[in-house]
């Protein structure tokens, strides 16, 4: 019996062939993860966009009630009015002033951010992250500007608690007992509502990237509690963009893959 030779043309024919397969598929792979990746750049964008206007929205409505949106006018129609005057009118229509503008504002971005979050990430479980975060951010922006606020009318109605340490000592207490009680009331409100098998173990810890979210709680605390030097660093138009940055952080939010100890 006669055993067939076989040609080497056909095994380098067969390796070529081989190599240009598995170089086919690694551009596809790269494809594939480079499309992913603009995919989730664009969502980001997206959510960030429908955090911000979320978060702005509340104060030019309620600033354009105030007829600050008159004022505005009137400057750009002035033939005299110089850059300054211009610039100073249009910033004024994101001031905040209360306690509803400062939770219009930072309700509004995190709704924003959330919806816009939700209605992008098909993942279910992802959906749920983002609900948990935006309860999570909204009480961390909330409580503590609901202690000052209290402790403010307090402060109005008796008289006391109006000199500088008084004032220093009432931030200060209104953001370290804010941050215990919301993340204590956000991680139960998450456990009745959001409750799924395993997720019942997870607790939202603080996390580092969270004193951002205590950035904006001073500066809205510096204003409701009157301190001028929130007028001086303009702290009343800053707050805005640091509640849609809040919102972000819910919006973008994924599951975490944790397990029950």
């Amino acid at each position: 019996m006669q055993i067939p030779q076989v040609s080497a043309g056909v095994f380098q024919s067969f390796y070529a062939n081989r190599q240009n397969y598995k170089e086919n598929l690694k551009l596809s792979e790269n494809k594939l993860q480079n499309t992913k990746k603009e995919k989730e750049a664009k969502t980001k964008k997206i959510i960030a966009l429908a955090s911000l206007t979320g978060a702005i929205i509340p104060v030019v409505g309620a600033n354009l009630i105030k007829g600050r949106g008159n004022v505005l006018v009137d400057t750009f129609k002035n033939n005299s009015s110089t850059i300054k005057d211009k610039l100073k009118s249009t910033y004024n229509m994101f001031e905040i002033e209360s306690f509803p503008e400062i939770l219009a504002s930072s309700l509004g971005g995190i709704l924003g951010a959330v919806s816009a979050g939700v209605l992008a990430d098909k993942n279910p479980e992802n959906k749920q992250a983002k609900y948990k975060e935006g309860v999570f951010e909204l009480l961390n922006n909330i409580t503590p500007t609901v202690f000052v606020a209290g402790l403010q009318a307090i402060s109005d109605k008796t008289g006391k608690m109006k000199s500088a340490p008084a004032k220093a000592a009432m931030i200060a207490g209104s953001v370290a007992g804010g941050m215990f009680v919301a993340n204590k009331t956000s991680n139960k409100i998450n456990d009745t509502f959001f409750k799924n098998g395993e997720e019942k173990c997870e607790k939202r810890k603080f996390h580092l990237k969270d004193c951002l979210v205590h950035t904006d709680d001073i500066l809205s605390l510096l204003v409701l509690a009157k301190i001028p030097l929130a007028k001086k660093i303009q702290a009343d138009k800053i707050l805005p963009l640091l509640y849609a940055k809040a919102g972000y952080e819910a919006g973008i939010a994924k599951k975490e893959n944790k397990k029950c100890n």
